[in-house]
């Protein structure tokens, strides 16, 4: 499973990345990705609901994580 973090990273640079490594990513793969900032989290939800990518879990706290499926 590959990890992309964005800690510490201000949005929209985030939301960019974790785009940019969706897009590139194989149907079937999944991706973790960190964010301490709740902003982005909510964002990158977002981005996967309207691309179809699963969101097979996630978490909340100081720092935030979820877990993809491309």
């Amino acid at each position: 499973m590959e990890v992309i973090d964005v800690r510490g990273k201000a949005c929209p640079d985030p939301l960019k990345e974790v785009a940019a490594r969706l897009a590139a990513a194989p149907q079937g793969a999944r991706l973790k990705v960190l964010t301490d900032d709740y902003t982005c989290y909510l964002f990158i939800r977002r981005l996967a609901a309207l691309n179809d990518v699963k969101i097979l879990g996630s978490e909340e706290g100081d720092v935030f994580v979820l877990l993809l499926e491309r």
